[in-house]
């Protein structure tokens, strides 16, 4: 999970302060309609672009979308059908959609004004503040724009800036149209003002705001900094407690965990702190390995939330799954797994092979910001097999040994374990193991009914004494959707797999295999700080044969439970 941010410097009043997002998606538009002009679009391209911006006019965002998507099949090198897409996509809220778009044209145009102005404003719409401060920077400097354009993107960078920290960004941001008697530009002015303890020039600037406002929005702001900027002077420790968090967050930037941890804990015990602040030193204490320390500052964060309400139901849920990554000692796996195959000349197969895992995490060695060390027994066997070969307890087999994930931000174990034989037809042996896997939409999503999933799996094993190495990798993808009319943990995940494995003590090593599946899946025990921590499930895929080997085919079924 990415660093959460802060929302707020000091204890202002609420102004408006995504105001440069309303200003930039005007700003963005007119861009757009600029650029749809007869000469730099094909005739079938500017119907479709022209169609779209009705469908935009007439509030048909659906329509507009259908319109600017084929626009651009026709004609896809153009830059402003994509960005015309990308405004769509802003529209509609389809954030997803919007950063696959936003991204392909910033590697495509990376020096290009009007591509980095869209991508800045839809960081900032994601609250990635500080990526948004670089961009709208970088945009007012290689971008043309007309005086309106120009002032709204800066007072999208100065409401960036103020948001990630960086008080001398926003001051760049307004210093050229500080005099612009405009209530919007007045507003940030004073908001910034007030920040840097200038409360006279907050006075100045939030009294030329109320002058100008006219709608009543604009007036309770500006009601509010004068109300704000005329108070008395502020206790003394509370103003030394904000600039020790301030210099956190000067800390963080020059990556001084250490030094910006010490500094949140003195602001904190000055009495300042905000349920961001608690969240961000919670972080900094994650990357240190500080585990105890960093579940203390999530809960509190949390706790502070619960009057400020700053953070959203998926971000309480995120600081939560934090907290029970972190709190993780021990767990155990039982594993279910069972297949069957069509008839082919190649064989059957009618399998139920269940196993159970029990594993230890050391504590503070165990989890360290996303490098794991796990220890690890197991044992399986199979307890049918509809080809009338052996089961139950001859086919046990156990083994011990310990895995490690040395990347934080990739999913690469190795594995190492000491097959047991526990029956007859088990073997003792050596097994080295290494996996990597990446996914998409896995957990839960508190507030949205569905979701895009994906998961891609691979794993090559070899085991020693018997010269035996199998490789196995699956894929899946399809979406996830909540099912609240039965119970808010419950999720039920269609999707399309692709299967294969290669076995070199198999006769038909190689087996392939791609189809339909279904999983069923419940998330329980959690607590008021920690999200669920296990869950169960039931998974059943179809699998069409690409290759003769029987397994490779049939329904494949496991029921899981994760604790």
């Amino acid at each position: 999970m990415k660093r959460a941010r802060s929302t707020r410097t000091r204890r202002l009043p609420a102004i408006v302060r995504t105001g440069g997002l309303a200003a930039f998606a005007a700003l963005a538009l007119h861009v757009n309609l600029a650029w749809a002009q007869p000469g730099k679009l094909t005739p079938r391209a500017y119907r479709l672009a022209d169609a779209a911006y009705k469908a935009i006019a007439s509030g048909d965002l659906p329509q507009a979308e259908d319109y600017a998507a084929r626009a651009l099949k026709v004609q896809p090198s153009s830059l402003q059908l994509s960005l015309l897409l990308l405004d769509v996509y802003l529209r509609e809220g389809k954030i997803e959609e919007a950063n696959r778009e936003a991204d392909a044209l910033l590697k495509r145009y990376p020096d290009d004004g009007n591509v980095l102005a869209q991508h800045g404003f839809l960081e900032q719409k994601q609250q990635r503040y500080d990526e948004a401060v670089t961009e709208f920077s970088a945009a007012l400097e290689k971008g043309t724009w007309d005086d309106t354009q120009q002032r709204n993107l800066r007072l999208a960078w100065a409401d960036s800036a103020l948001m990630a920290h960086e008080p001398d960004q926003a001051e760049k941001a307004l210093t050229p149209i500080e005099n612009d008697p405009d209530v919007a530009v007045q507003l940030r002015v004073a908001q910034l003002r007030l920040r840097n303890g200038d409360r006279k020039g907050a006075l100045e600037a939030a009294q030329l705001a109320q002058a100008n406002a006219s709608s009543d929005d604009d007036k309770k702001s500006a009601a509010a900094l004068i109300g704000y900027a005329q108070q008395s002077e502020p206790d003394p420790r509370d103003e030394q407690a904000q600039k020790t968090l301030q210099k956190a967050y000067d800390l963080l930037r020059e990556n001084k965990d250490e030094d910006a941890l010490a500094a949140f804990q003195q602001g904190f015990a000055l009495g300042g702190g905000k349920a961001g602040n608690y969240a961000d030193a919670g972080y900094a204490a994650k990357r240190l390995g500080d585990n105890d320390e960093a579940v203390k500052l999530f809960e509190a964060s949390l706790d502070a939330d619960d009057n400020e309400h700053a953070f959203d139901d998926q971000r309480r849920f995120g600081y939560r799954r934090e907290v029970e990554e972190l709190d993780r000692t021990w767990g155990f796996v039982v594993s279910l797994p069972y297949q069957v195959s069509a008839f082919s000349y190649q064989g059957t197969v009618n399998v139920l092979q269940p196993g159970i895992e029990a594993y230890w995490q050391p504590p503070t060695i165990g989890y360290r910001n996303g490098r794991i060390l796990q220890f690890f027994v197991r044992g399986y066997g199979t307890a049918y097999d509809g080809s009338g070969n052996v089961t139950g307890l001859p086919t046990l087999q156990g083994s011990i040994g310990a895995r490690y994930k040395p990347l934080v931000d990739q999913n690469l174990v190795l594995s190492a374990e000491r097959l047991v034989r526990l029956g007859n037809q088990s073997v003792n042996d050596w097994l080295a193991r290494i996996g990597f896997s990446s996914e998409a939409g896995t957990d839960m999503r508190v507030t949205e009914p569905s979701w895009r999933s994906w998961q891609v799996y691979a794993e090559a094993d070899y085991f020693v004494q018997q010269g035996r190495y199998v490789l196995y990798s699956q894929f899946r993808y399809g979406h996830t959707w909540a099912i609240p009319a039965i119970s808010d943990h419950l999720t039920v995940y269609p999707h399309v797999a692709l299967v294969y494995d290669h076995d070199s003590r198999e006769v038909n090593q190689t087996a392939i295999g791609v189809g339909p599946g279904l999983q069923f899946r419940f998330w329980f025990r959690e607590s008021r700080y920690s999200a669920p921590a296990s869950w169960a499930d039931l998974t059943v895929q179809y699998r069409f044969p690409l290759t003769s080997a029987a397994r490779a085919r049939g329904v494949a079924a496991q029921l899981t439970l994760w604790y």
